[in-house]
């Protein structure tokens, strides 16, 4: 479960740590000011905690009437400083737990969540991950036993390079180098962990991964990637400009063709990947799908943050850090 504290108060993570026990849970701890602008990008399924204490005494009320309106995710109160003078009217607003001090100071419990997610009914990752399983067609660890014209699972990763204006207007020789040299760079870094460019166009590209269930290495694959844009633009095509990229993750299923010959595939999969990164997704940003976002490693998972719903998928983006 996606387990959100916007807090201002030091160190209040200790108080949640039991929660980070269950591997499923994972906890992101943002300040008090910025729930405003994310309330209505949390993904569905999460649960929000608010520390009354981090916001003025004219806040407050409004955060809570906020919190009040989410749709498909659940919200709790911390109360530190015993604000909230009537404690039932939070429960008759939809809230799911109210956090005082004495529970902060002995810590929330893995029994106390699982008591909440039963009372408010809340489906536990691990349960979304085994009903979504059952459309998965498993292409397995590498491409062995991937047959053409049979239907898979797949991990689909969508790189393509911004700033396009930019980049023709270097001339069309140097235009060629720039983006025969991104396509060798991309390669390099996917072929590696089995991933194979399928469809290539001037910009970018649509690589496949292997799927079998239990683990998504292109997650790492675009992390990695976007880590590495300066260090590509210095290196790799060695001009005086900074190459931008964003990158879209999905996964899905979708008839397997050989490269080229792709361009009668009927695939929403495919169509999801591409719209998520040509129309939804911003310049320098990785995207993901909350299908994904489910296998994403665990050190990783506080790297993304709620990036609102997109044709009826929650949506996660990559921090910004560099």
């Amino acid at each position: 479960m996606k387990i959100i504290i916007f807090s201002n108060t030091k160190n209040i993570e200790k108080s949640f740590a039991g929660l980070a026990r269950n591997k499923s849970n994972v906890l992101q701890i943002s300040p008090a000011a910025e729930l405003k602008k994310t309330v209505k990008k949390i993904p569905e399924g999460s649960l929000v905690y608010a520390d009354l204490s981090s916001f003025s005494k004219t806040e407050a009320p409004q955060v809570l009437k906020q919190l009040a309106k989410l749709e498909g995710s659940s919200y709790a109160v911390i109360d530190p400083k015993g604000s909230v003078t009537d404690v039932a009217e939070l429960f008759h607003n939809g809230a799911a737990d109210y956090i005082s001090a004495p529970v902060m100071k002995k810590g929330v419990s893995l029994k106390r969540l699982e008591e909440l997610m039963k009372f408010k009914k809340i489906e536990a990752p691990d349960e979304k991950l085994k009903a979504m399983k059952k459309d998965y067609i498993l292409s397995g660890t590498d491409w062995k036993k991937v047959q053409v014209g049979k239907e898979y699972t797949f991990c689909f990763l969508l790189v393509e390079l911004d700033n396009k204006n930019d980049l023709k207007g270097t001339g069309p020789e140097q235009f060629s180098r720039i983006t025969t040299a991104f396509r060798q760079y991309i390669e390099g870094v996917v072929t590696p962990l089995n991933g194979k460019i399928w469809i290539w166009m001037d910009f970018g590209g649509l690589v496949l991964f292997p799927f079998d269930g239990r683990k998504c290495d292109a997650i790492e694959t675009a992390f990695k990637l976007m880590l590495d844009r300066k260090l590509m633009s210095a290196m790799i095509v060695q001009l005086d400009i900074n190459l931008s990229y964003r990158i879209a993750l999905h996964i899905g299923n979708t008839v397997y063709k050989t490269k080229g010959e792709t361009g009668t595939i009927i695939s929403d999969s495919i169509n999801s990947v591409f719209h998520l990164g040509q129309k939804y997704a911003e310049p320098g940003c990785f995207y993901m799908t909350d299908d994904a976002f489910l296998l994403t490693p665990a050190g990783l998972m506080n790297m993304f943050v709620p990036a609102g719903t997109y044709e009826g998928r929650n949506i996660l983006r990559m921090r910004k850090i560099l």
